[in-house]
């Protein structure tokens, strides 16, 4: 009996130190989402404000704060959990023992019992001189029998709680794991939005004016490249992935893995890959030829990869951040600079003015103007001729040796 009330004791006081845990870490969980939320606003306002220099770098440094309090919050949790799981351990240690003894001691009692049986059979007090002594000993088997039965009961409700709080204990395990794939996340996006307000300071110098002329550029590229998709038949999204093409090297902006990604900081839900991805899909696919494993998801999430205005537009960066030891050049479209980099066995990028707007695709094989491409809004080993023309090319990007 003394051992079940020191367990008794022990879980009760684990108890009270838990809840008044658990009623701290409230009161902070509290705190920062009121902080949170006071930050969610600030940059709705911002949002709305004229789009200048100082405003924008606001917004950077907002969503850097509300980041920060993000990481607090989810490092909060998971210090909560960790308690959690603590607490359940020794709850479920301290259950393990006590289920141990509480089965060693109904294993004795049966024990007891079966000898006591075997010693005082039923017939008994027919053979026992003295009545009294028999109904002592009866009612001693009587109550080692209602003992053994009440113990039962105590271990199966004991191995019932002992279940539940291991169940318990999976599931914060599993929730502690989600929880850390969370803050990795967070402190990647932390690091990236910090380094985008370096990028713009940088390509800026600090200066509205050429911030404006910058953002006038972006607008200008993402006009143009939403007028194809919106010509061509809409951000429609793949319903499943298509294939890699005969070099297995294709990469669709349509894919449903990416095409609903919002490209790098964009606040803007229209600025998905689906949308004004086909430049980073095009990218992606030379990469990918030069034996790189980046995606257009990948690339499109990585704001290094793009000019300096990375926390609203998509103003792709030249040259971009190329595989080792290659190069990076614009020209205007010559047929005989396309055949010599096919030749050399390299792809070749191209940008088109079609459907009232700029689309990209890759240049993969054949000569003097009669190219098969891969394009990443109709699809892989497409002729360049079916929905376009050599006269289309406004320009080519190459990556070369």
């Amino acid at each position: 009996m003394t051992k079940k009330i020191l367990i008794f004791f022990s879980l009760f006081l684990s108890l009270f130190f838990y809840q008044t845990h658990i009623t701290f870490a409230e009161e902070t969980a509290d705190s920062l989402s009121n902080k949170i939320q006071e930050y969610s606003k600030k940059l709705t306002e911002l949002n709305k404000s004229k789009n200048t220099l100082a405003n924008q770098i606001k917004i950077i440094d907002s969503n850097v704060e509300l980041t920060q309090l993000k990481i607090t919050q989810t490092e909060t949790s998971i210090k909560t959990l960790d308690g959690e799981i603590n607490n359940l351990s020794g709850k479920i240690g301290q259950l393990d023992v006590y289920l141990n003894q509480l089965s060693s001691a109904y294993l004795n009692q049966i024990n007891q019992n079966y000898k006591l049986q075997k010693r005082i059979p039923p017939y008994a007090f027919l053979l026992n001189s003295k009545f009294n002594d028999f109904l002592d000993q009866y009612k001693y088997i009587a109550t080692v029998q209602k003992n053994s039965q009440e113990n039962l009961v105590t271990i199966e409700t004991t191995r019932t709680n002992y279940d539940i709080q291991k169940t318990q204990k999976a599931q914060k395990q599993t929730e502690m794991e989600d929880l850390k794939k969370t803050l990795a996340a967070q402190q990647v996006s932390l690091d990236k939005q910090k380094k985008s307000k370096n990028i713009l300071l940088e390509a800026t110098k600090n200066d509205e004016k050429s911030y404006q002329q910058l953002l006038a550029q972006a607008q200008a590229q993402l006009n143009a490249l939403r007028n194809f998709s919106q010509s061509a038949g809409g951000n429609s999204c793949l319903s499943s992935s298509p294939g890699a093409g005969s070099d297995g090297n294709f990469y669709s902006q349509r894919d449903p893995r990416w095409c609903r990604q919002i490209i790098g900081l964009s606040s803007d839900s229209q600025d998905t890959i689906g949308n004004i991805g086909c430049y980073i899909s095009s990218l992606s696919m030379v990469f990918k030829k030069s034996g790189s494993g980046m995606t257009p998801s990948s690339y499109g999430s990585n704001p290094d990869n793009f000019g300096s205005i990375p926390s609203s537009y998509m103003l792709v960066r030249n040259p971009p951040n190329v595989p080792s030891s290659y190069g990076f050049k614009q020209s205007k479209y010559n047929a005989n600079t396309v055949d010599n980099e096919l030749k050399s066995g390299r792809y070749v990028i191209a940008e088109l003015s079609a459907f009232s707007g700029t689309h990209f695709v890759v240049i993969i094989s054949g000569n003097d103007g009669s190219y098969k491409i891969h394009d990443p809004w109709y699809g892989p080993d497409m002729n360049l001729n079916d929905n376009y023309s050599t006269s289309l090319i406004r320009s080519l990007r190459i990556i070369t040796k």
